[in-house]
């Protein structure tokens, strides 16, 4: 028996863990409810706002790790804001007390939250402050801040103002309505269009949160909530909540969220509000070290998030800042690293698209739970969290018949109580705040279903796609594509997040490889230039056989025409507007000057007309792929006036990417927005617009 157990323990401990059937079965044909884009939250000290080092706003890393989780919801609050002594319209100097919070201080908030492309939830102060400072305060955040506002949290948790010294002992409910709507109707009668969220109370919500509702629904457009489900042990360690692994991985945790969950949907219902838990974590006082710092707290947060989800809550906002037990984001001096609940945030953003699917789930015994959503695509996504610590999970999940390939991801740690070794598709977050993963697995589904084993206090990401790809030109999308040219392959379930467009095309991105096998049958793998669920762009290798070749990624394939030319032509966003670039030269100088050729101020992008005169001659170049296999022979009709080609090839600085050199004959001007067309090898292009003034 010694022996047995030196073997589990020193060669292949897992393999001796206990494994327990638990089968799956998805209703994607009735999904459920719509998951908000910005579901995932952050929440922060107001306090933190009045000190450089409180809130890292300028921290490149603290900034790339809040974007890549987003976009989401910044909601700045909790008790400091009650706290706050003042408001002033200014600069912060080294002799402002921190107690104040100034105009500066406020830019500095709202400056973060442009540059990670987030909205924010600001709080004011109503347990220490007056109507006429919030006012002020409140018209100050509209002028210079309403482009990201989400709205205004008017104090909080005053349902506890009588614990924290605000409000004498019998304060009530009746109370606490009377002044917000005086502080409410302060602000709103300097600033009309102030929109008002509440009653963010700690608890209480059949009582304070329920009344509140009744009484002021109709002058909020938010409402929201605090949660904490479990007590610091230095509280009461003998409580039936008390921080604990087996407590946030059970039933302590999750019954407390399910029902207040489901007592907030029907308040929220009966007035037809969506509502927000603004302020939450898993347990109050900053956290319990060794439970809200460590692996467990990843998979309770994934559990958790998609628990309210499942109650239409509108997001969630995990409150942390500096260096807390419970924190996502942990700041230490100017060291910003990942906590293990920041990468559920991670994969909860990778698997929450769409609408909530409804799930039957057998688990036999196993702490595991599983939800499911429906991108609108058509994409499946799966999250299995197995909270067990004992039992490995053999799961078998059926998704649906429209369903013939999967794609997965896994959240992983050596143990529950680890605080290192976190890994989401077998990468870490980096020290300079990224992640992308780095090992996905492709699986075909036999007889309609798939099948895997999740372990032990781990959890599974898995994206089921319809097992078809369309490959196509890049830049033109036609279905034929050229040597050293780019193309994109676009399906289901290719990838699990966006890995962004690599400078160099690299084998191997974001977790997702792909392999070309030309007519000749040669395999070779593709270098990739982006990944994404739904595309994958690649760089077409040089040497590959003309004619019919296949595209592998992962399980899935698709089939495509290599010809010596294939020309697109790239245009703006989801216009037909040229990507291209114009210069103008007088005549008789070789001087330079460039030209506006397109307008995407406006969220949109549309051309810019060109002047033309007979004092110069304007050049544009175009950009494109697959034109360089036929450069010679390419030509180029603007408007359907034939123009001259001053170049045609390889653009030199990109992989694949090709440029058009054309000059603009008098006959155009004054033409307004026409088609520009290439032709390389006898194969056309795609249309793209240019515009053209007198």
């Amino acid at each position: 028996m010694g022996r047995i157990a030196w073997i589990c323990a020193f060669v292949a401990a897992p393999a001796c863990w206990a494994q327990t059937a638990v089968a799956i079965v998805a209703h994607p044909e009735t999904p459920g409810l719509a998951i908000p884009g910005d579901f995932i939250g952050l929440s922060f000290e107001s306090g933190s706002l009045t000190s450089a080092t409180g809130f890292l706003a300028e921290n490149a890393v603290f900034q790339r790790m809040v974007a890549q989780i987003g976009p989401g919801l910044v909601r700045f609050g909790g008790n400091s804001v009650d706290k706050l002594t003042g408001w002033m319209r200014g600069q912060r100097t080294p002799s402002t007390s921190s107690s104040i919070i100034t105009s500066s201080d406020v830019d500095r908030a709202f400056a973060f939250a442009r540059a990670v492309g987030w909205r924010v939830l600001f709080s004011v102060n109503l347990g220490g402050g007056d109507p006429a400072t919030d006012a002020d305060e409140a018209a100050y955040v509209y002028q210079t801040a309403g482009d990201v506002l989400s709205g205004l949290e008017i104090g909080n948790e005053p349902d506890l103002y009588h614990s924290n010294g605000l409000r004498p002992s019998t304060y009530t409910v009746s109370d606490y309505i009377a002044e917000w709507t005086t502080y409410a109707n302060a602000i709103q009668a300097r600033t009309p269009a102030a929109v008002l969220t509440g009653s963010a109370a700690a608890g209480s919500i059949t009582t304070w949160t329920s009344t509140f509702a009744q009484q002021l629904g109709s002058r909020i457009a938010l409402l929201t909530q605090h949660l904490y489900p479990l007590a610091p042990s230095s509280v009461n360690p003998n409580a039936s909540n008390v921080a604990s692994i087996p407590h946030i991985l059970g039933s302590a945790a999750r019954n407390t969220e399910d029902t207040d969950g489901s007592e907030l949907q029907q308040i929220a219902q009966s007035q037809k509000l969506p509502w927000r838990m603004s302020e939450t974590n898993s347990c109050y006082n900053g956290g319990e070290k060794g439970v809200s710092d460590v692996f467990a707290s990843a998979l309770w947060g994934g559990d958790y998030m998609f628990t309210l989800a499942g109650r239409a809550s509108a997001g969630v906002n995990f409150h942390g800042g500096g260096s807390g037990n419970y924190t996502p984001i942990a700041v230490s001096g100017s060291q910003v690293t990942a906590r293990p609940l920041y990468y559920t945030l991670l994969m909860f953003r990778a698997a929450a698209r769409g609408r909530t699917v409804p799930l039957d789930v057998s688990a036999n015994g196993v702490n595991l739970t599983a939800y499911g959503a429906l991108d609108t695509d058509g994409t499946l996504r799966l999250m299995v969290i197995d909270k067990d610590t004992a039992q490995d999970a053999a799961v078998t999940i059926t998704p649906g018949s429209a369903y013939s390939a999967a794609l997965g991801m896994r959240l992983a740690a050596p143990a529950a109580d680890s605080t290192t070794g976190i890994t989401l598709g077998g990468a870490s977050v980096g020290a300079d705040g990224s992640w992308l993963p780095a090992q996905l697995e492709t699986t075909p589904l036999t007889h309609g279903t798939y099948s895997t084993t999740v372990r032990a206090a781990s959890a599974l990401l898995v994206n089921f796609g319809n097992g078809s790809l369309v490959v196509a030109n890049s830049a033109g999308g036609q279905p034929e594509i050229a040597r050293n040219s780019l193309a994109s392959v676009y399906g289901q379930a290719l990838g699990m997040v966006v890995s962004g467009l690599a400078p160099v095309p690299v084998q191997g991105l974001a977790g997702v490889t792909a392999t070309l096998t030309d007519a000749g049958g040669t395999t070779q793998p593709l270098a990739l230039s982006y990944a994404g669920p739904s595309q994958v762009s690649f760089l077409v290798p040089g040497e590959v056989a003309a004619g019919t070749a296949t595209v592998n990624i992962g399980a899935v394939s698709g089939a495509v025409t290599v010809s010596a030319a294939a020309p697109g032509l790239f245009s703006l966003g989801a216009t037909n507007t040229a990507a291209a670039l114009a210069v103008r030269v007088q005549n008789g100088q070789t001087a330079q000057t460039a030209v506006p050729v397109f307008d995407c101020s406006s969220g949109t992008c549309s051309p810019v007309p060109i002047a033309i005169d007979d004092q110069s001659t304007v050049y544009v170049s175009l950009y494109g792929t697959g034109i360089r296999g036929a450069a010679s022979s390419t030509t180029c009709t603007v408007g359907g006036v034939t123009v001259p080609v001053i170049f045609a090839g390889s653009q030199s600085t990109y992989p694949g990417l090709d440029q058009v050199n054309i000059s603009i004959p008098p006959a155009l001007r004054g033409r307004g927005a026409v088609d520009v067309v290439v032709t390389s090898g006898g194969k056309t292009s795609n249309a793209v617009r240019l515009a053209f003034g007198g």
